[in-house]
């Protein structure tokens, strides 16, 4: 080898020695970064003249598992679905209560039919009149905050839906934008790894609402389509569109298209959960559509039957004979008796009729005497309470809206409801766990082969210095042999 070449092969060395490190001092800060990759020198052999001459700087490699990236944002999909059913249970359970607890709708049942029961051997107390009053009172108010629970669970998921679509375009548009700055730099200098990066954190934003793939394009550009095979992303942005409802009436759904309630589309293709051949399946968005036009409907359908059944006990002529006929007993629909062609919103508009609430002008005596009495009857007579309380205990087939099937009396199908619930509860804690176990699996596993070691980088550097010494030792062997031979 001349002097020449090894100078030059010398040289090209520190080059390479002083860009690795350079490489590896970047890892090192950038160990705890979000989304950061971590990065390796392309070294490659330099050849003039069919010979060696050093190295050359290829590029810089971001060690990033494509495949493994896309799974674990599958992972990361199916995981946003499930943690919003399973809160969405939570909340619901947690509003309802269970059987033994002591507040909810079955802790409210009880406490009624004890205090109709109590009533009913001792008609003539005003204090237990007062209290079977409190206790339907308490009962009504429960069943309108069961009804409000479920339509602000429907609100806020249709509102979650808009935000999501607004994340996902926003998240879209900056990819789009970063498409263009990545494909007019030198990709193979490394100059695009801090782009790509950010290209990642947006895919990953994106697939928390709605599952994606991403694909590679000429000039170092992606394109974006959903798991079923929409494009989101192709070379231009084809927009999530969704329009939010506000308030929901009751009994409002999506009936694909026609129920009053927006669906998700991009362009002419239609993306509602559960909705043709391209609707989506996972992601938030995903969880909040079925919270929106199927958790919370059924929650408020069965809480709608059980209101409908309580004032239909109470309704039967037989059991009050100072009644109108026809007219609802002590639990009206908003003042009349159930509509059977307008059962959605029952439980909202439960209350005490007013011919027995003094706060309504009407004479609490009447829950002993009657509600169309006129003048108090006689105080120890106690025959309508006990057909109310028959009326109450007796074993009726559940509404076809409560998820049950038989015979039960009305504290039974209180209970029957809530341990629906709970089980629902249950079920969407297990399947959200496992989702959430297999997306921090998969996550720990990228991590392992994309993630910063900062040990290995501070070996790295310690071999690169032992690299640049030696490259500097042959530059000044060089030297030292060409200043002997300028003496000779």
């Amino acid at each position: 080898m001349t002097l020449s070449r090894a100078l030059s092969s010398a040289y090209s060395g520190l080059t390479a020695s002083a860009f690795r490190a350079d490489v590896s001092a970047g890892n090192i800060s950038n160990a705890g970064t979000a989304g950061y990759v971590r990065r390796t020198a392309n070294l490659s052999e330099s050849i003039v003249g069919g010979q060696g001459n050093g190295v050359s700087i290829s590029g810089v490699n971001r060690q990033q598992d494509y495949q493994l990236t896309r799974l674990r944002r599958d992972a990361d999909s199916a995981s946003g679905r499930t943690d919003i059913i399973a809160q969405a249970y939570n909340d619901l359970n947690r509003e309802m209560g269970a059987p033994g607890d002591e507040y909810g709708l079955f802790a409210s049942y009880e406490s009624f039919e004890s205090s109709l029961r109590e009533l009913s051997l001792t008609p003539e107390s005003t204090a237990l009149q007062n209290s079977v009053l409190s206790a339907a009172t308490s009962l009504v108010n429960q069943f309108n905050d069961l009804s409000q629970m479920g339509n602000s669970l429907r609100t806020n998921a249709d509102a979650g839906i808009a935000r999501g679509v607004e994340i996902v375009n926003d998240a879209l548009y900056q990819i789009q934008k970063l498409n263009g700055d990545i494909s007019g730099m030198n990709q193979e200098a490394g100059d695009t790894a801090a782009l790509e990066d950010e290209r990642q954190r947006l895919l990953d934003t994106i697939a928390q609402y709605i599952p994606i793939k991403d694909f590679p394009r000429e000039g170092g550009r992606i394109d974006v389509m959903t798991e079923n095979g929409v494009f989101l992303l192709a070379g231009s942005v084809n927009e999530l569109e969704f329009t939010p409802s506000g308030a929901i009436p009751a009994g409002a759904s999506y009936a694909d298209g026609i129920g009053g309630l927006s669906g998700l589309m991009v362009g002419d293709q239609e993306l509602t959960t559960g909705a043709g051949n391209f609707g989506i399946n996972s992601g938030v968005i995903a969880g909040y559509f079925s919270v929106r036009d199927s958790i919370a409907p059924e929650f408020m359908g069965q809480v709608d039957g059980l209101a409908a059944d309580l004032i239909s006990r109470f309704s039967d002529d037989a059991l009050d004979p100072t009644k109108t006929a026809g007219a609802p007993g002590i639990f009206t629909n908003a003042g009349g008796p159930v509509d059977a062609a307008n059962l959605p919103g029952t439980a909202a508009r439960l209350r005490i009729n007013a011919t027995i609430d003094p706060a309504q002008g009407g004479e609490i005596t009447r829950l002993r005497d009657g509600l169309g009495a006129m003048t108090p009857g006689a105080s120890g007579n106690a025959d309508i309470l006990n057909n109310l309380l028959d009326a109450f205990t007796s074993a009726n087939s559940a509404p076809g809206t409560s998820g049950l099937v038989g015979n039960f009396t009305s504290t039974e199908l209180a209970a029957g409801v809530s341990s629906l619930v709970g089980e629902n509860r249950v079920r969407a804690d297990a399947t959200a766990a496992s989702s959430t176990s297999r997306s921090v699996t998969l996550y720990e596993a990228e991590i392992a082969k994309t993630a910063v070691d900062t040990d290995q980088e501070l070996q790295s550097l310690l071999l690169i210095e032992q690299s640049y010494a030696a490259n500097a030792r042959v530059i000044q062997t060089v030297s030292d042999m060409l200043d002997r031979l300028m003496q000779i």
